[in-house]
This record gives structure tokens, C-alpha cells and sequence, in this order.
């Protein structure tokens, strides 16, 4: 049997459940990012069309493509927000029952669990919902309020009825969020996790942490064997031709933006020269330019699209090099790990490693298909209200426009069968990568060496 002096740091394995909700949680959040980026095209389109495209049928289709899409954001990020706090949430007792498993499948006692797990199965991830929860209800208690009284003036009917029906259900389901995922959670977190203090000791986890290598005890191993003697911040970093690529990049995307915004305001310069700058912007009419105006006009135009084209390229390229960056790393650890006479790697490096994350492509494409399952409601929505007497605004929408709709629902499940995919392919990746970070654990346990507490009776079950 191992003595307790054996205790080291370990990435133990914490089952589908974990890795999935770890995968879920970036997708939702960064599919809300996602959603966020669009509301913010959404708006500059929108000015593009009424200051452009003004009183034309591609005009038209913008505003109000435009319009549902802002609706469907709110809707879709407001429950993009719980059901991340919801996965949140689910963190830390899936957690505890992943330690719990490990320990039943007699884990040694000696194979401490990293201080990320184990905190993770000790604390409450409730706090994020709860965040959300309040800021959900009080807006759309207002909302409600305002809703109520309007129907009391109006005369409560039938319409009215489900309205508040429907709205005191949706808030009663949030409230109801609330003491779900902090004390039911966190019973079934505490019944988990009240074994495990018994199995991992103090001793166990204060030895274990021991061992760990500080930033500066990684400098002076490294200055010892004439690598480098430089501080984190500073130290040299495999890939980094790719990462000043990346860098170069970067600017390009930050350039490529402002180019657009600077030709965008010379367009309406050009086009609407009578147009106020005050805050109730007035663009009046649309100047008759000559051929040599108008010409300009094109040209300006197209820049503004080459410009949006680089930045979208530079943005790719950025997301490119961060995946081959990664790479780059992993070869360099893996290279190390493979000599026993390797010093250790510099301690950023060990820290990016030892950090479970989705691949910059992945969050890419969560953040794609939370933009498309929006742009896709927005869609349908379109389609659905654009010959209801009480939508007379969207009737305007036009016969390509309607036939987009019904493809609405369909982008819109696609979006979130692409998110789906992703989130399964990113823990597929994380559980595979769990073996390096148990062996760089192992070799060279990189954190900082806290001394654990006495705090170990896990959440409130109160």
C-alpha cells in the first residue's frame, strides 16, 4: 500500500456527464456571445439600410429581418443565460459524484485530485444562475407590471389571460431555478462529497500541494540548466512565429473595422450631405450626384465591403493560428515528458496546458450556430406574422423573403444540431487530453502551493 507520503496532485478521470457539461457550458456561452456579435451586425445593418438603402426593397428586407432578429436575441440569449447558469450549476455536483466514482473504483488515497477538481467538487456553482435569475426577473417583472396594468385598462379578454398566464408561469419557472440548483443541487453535491474528505485527508491533499512547483522555482530549474531565467510574463514560448502572425492578424481585424466604419460615415458624407449628426439624426434626401458622384459612391462601397472582408479573413487566420499554436504546444510537452532529463516547461505553458478549454474553432462554431438558430427564428417569425392583421409593419416583407421563412425553422434546428456536434467533439477532445495533464501533473505539478483548509463539509444543503 502507498505510504501518505506518496501523495501527489492527479487529473482524475471525471466521467461523460462532467465532460459533457464542461463542453455544454462553453457552447451555450459562447453561442450567447454569438448571439451578441449578430444583435451588434444587426444594428449597423440596420443604419446601413436607412441611411443607403433607404426606401428599396433590400432596404426593406434588412429592417425588418432586422427587427425580429433584435426579438428572437432577447428571447434566445435570455434562455441561452439560464441554461448557462443551469450547466453552471450541474459543475460542481457532477464533480463530487465523478470523485465519489473514482473513489469506489479504489482510487488510491495518495492520487489527490488537482486543487481545480477538488474545489470544484467542494464549492457551490450555484452563483451564476442565481445572477441571471434576478436580473431575468426584474426585467421581465417590470415588463409584467406594465402588461397587468394595460390589461386592467383595456379589459381583461381572453388574449390578455394568456399573456399573464403564460408570463406568471415563465417567472415562476425562474424563481423556481433558484432554489433548484442551490439547494437541491447542493444536496445531492453534499451526499457526494461527504465521503471523500475521509478518503483524501488534509495530510493527503497537504502533501500533495507540497509538490508543487512555483513561477519561481520553475525559473531558477530552468536558469540552472541554461534555458532561460526569465519571468512567466516573459518567458520564451514554443510557436512564436504563428503567434506574432496571429498578432499581425489581429491589428488587421481591428483595422479592417475601423477602415469600414470610416468609408461607411464617407458613403452617407457623399450620398446624404444634408444629413444631421445631432442625436435625433435626420438624413434627408438622397443627393443627385453625377456620374463622377456616384462612381465614388460605388467605390466607397465596395471598400466598405473589402474591408469587412479582410476582417472577417483576419479573423479566420487569428482563430487558424491559435489551433496550430496549440498543437505547436502540445508537441513541445509531449516531447518533454518523453526525456527524463527535460527541465521543466516554462510555467505559463504548463498553466495553458493544464487549463480545460473547447478549441478556438469549436467556440467559433458555438458562436456561429447561437447567431444562426437566432437568424433562422428571426426567419420564421417574419414569415409567420407578415399577413396577421395586427403586424401590419411586416407586411411589406416581399416574396423572397417569405420564402426564407420556411426555411427558418430548419437553419434554426441545424444551427443546434452543428452546436450538438460540437459540444460532443469537444469533450471527446477534453477527455483525451486528460491524460497529458495527469502526466505534466505528475512531472511537474505547476500552482500555487495554498495549504488546504478545514472547509470540508462541501455546500450548504440548507
Amino acid at each position: 500500500m502507498s505510504s501518505i507520503a506518496d501523495s501527489r496532485w492527479r487529473v482524475l478521470p471525471i466521467g461523460r456527464a462532467a465532460t459533457l457539461a464542461r463542453a455544454t457550458r462553453d457552447a451555450v456561452l459562447f453561442g450567447v456571445i454569438g448571439q451578441v456579435v449578430l444583435f451588434a451586425v444587426v444594428l449597423l445593418g440596420g443604419l446601413l439600410a436607412e441611411e443607403v438603402l433607404a426606401e428599396t426593397s433590400a432596404g426593406t428586407t434588412i429592417d425588418l429581418v432586422g427587427r425580429a432578429t433584435l426579438v428572437g436575441d432577447l428571447v434566445l440569449g435570455g434562455l441561452g443565460l439560464l441554461a448557462f447558469g443551469v450547466v453552471h450549476a450541474l459543475d460542481g455536483p457532477l464533480m463530487a459524484r465523478a470523485l465519489a466514482a473514482a473513489k469506489r473504483r479504489g482510487t488510491p488515497a495518495t492520487w489527490v485530485p488537482i486543487p481545480g477538481q477538488w474545489e470544484s467538487a467542494r464549492s457551490s456553482s450555484a452563483q451564476v444562475y442565481k445572477i441571471v435569475a434576478v436580473v431575468l426577473l426584474a426585467l421581465l417583472g417590470l415588463f409584467y407590471v406594465i402588461a397587468f396594468f394595460v390589461a386592467l385598462t383595456s379589459g381583461f379578454d381572453r388574449g390578455w389571460a394568456g399573456v399573464l398566464g403564460g408570463g406568471a408561469l415563465l417567472l415562476a419557472l425562474i424563481w423556481g431555478g433558484m432554489p433548484l440548483t442551490d439547494r437541491v443541487f447542493g444536496r445531492w453535491q453534499s451526499r457526494h462529497f461527504a465521503p471523500l474528505p475521509q478518503w483524501w485527508t488534509e495530510p493527503h491533499r497537504i502533501i500533495a500541494a507540497g509538490r508543487a512547483m512555483t513561477p519561481q522555482e520553475i525559473i531558477e530549474a530552468r536558469g540552472e540548466a541554461g534555458v532561460d531565467g526569465q519571468s512567466p510574463a516573459r518567458a520564451s514560448l514554443p510557436g512564436s512565429g504563428v503567434r506574432a502572425l496571429s498578432r499581425v492578424l489581429l491589428s488587421g481585424v481591428s483595422l479592417g473595422g475601423a477602415a469600414w466604419v470610416v468609408l461607411f460615415h464617407l458613403v452617407v458624407a457623399v450620398a446624404y450631405p444634408d444629413a444631421t449628426t445631432d442625436a435625433g439624426r435626420q438624413l434627408g434626401d438622397r443627393a443627385e450626384l453625377g456620374p463622377e458622384g456616384e462612381q465614388l459612391v460605388d467605390l466607397l462601397s465596395l471598400g466598405m465591403g473589402i474591408a469587412g472582408g479582410a476582417a472577417l479573413l483576419a479573423g479566420a487566420g487569428c482563430v487558424v493560428c491559435t489551433i496550430i499554436v496549440r498543437r505547436i504546444e502540445h508537441r513541445v510537452l509531449r516531447r518533454a515528458l518523453a526525456d527524463p532529463a527535460a527541465v521543466p516547461p516554462p510555467y505559463a505553458l504548463l498553466g495553458r496546458a493544464m487549463t480545460p478549454t473547447s478549441l478556438p474553432i469549436l467556440k467559433v462554431l458555438f458562436a456561429s450556430a447561437g447567431a444562426g438558430a437566432t437568424l433562422g427564428m428571426a426567419l420564421w417569425f417574419v414569415d409567420a406574422v407578415a399577413d396577421l392583421p395586427d403586424w401590419d409593419s411586416y407586411a411589406a416583407a416581399g416574396p423572397e423573403l417569405r420564402a426564407a421563412g420556411e426555411l427558418g425553422p430548419v437553419i434554426a434546428l441545424a444551427a443546434l444540431v452543428v452546436m450538438a456536434l460540437g459540444i460532443v467533439v469537444s469533450s471527446v477532445l477534453d477527455a483525451r487530453d486528460r491524460e497529458l495533464r495527469d502526466e505534466l501533473g505528475q512531472r511537474w505539478p505547476a500552482g500555487p502551493a495554498q495549504t488546504p483548509t478545514d472547509e470540508t463539509t462541501g455546500p450548504s444543503a440548507d
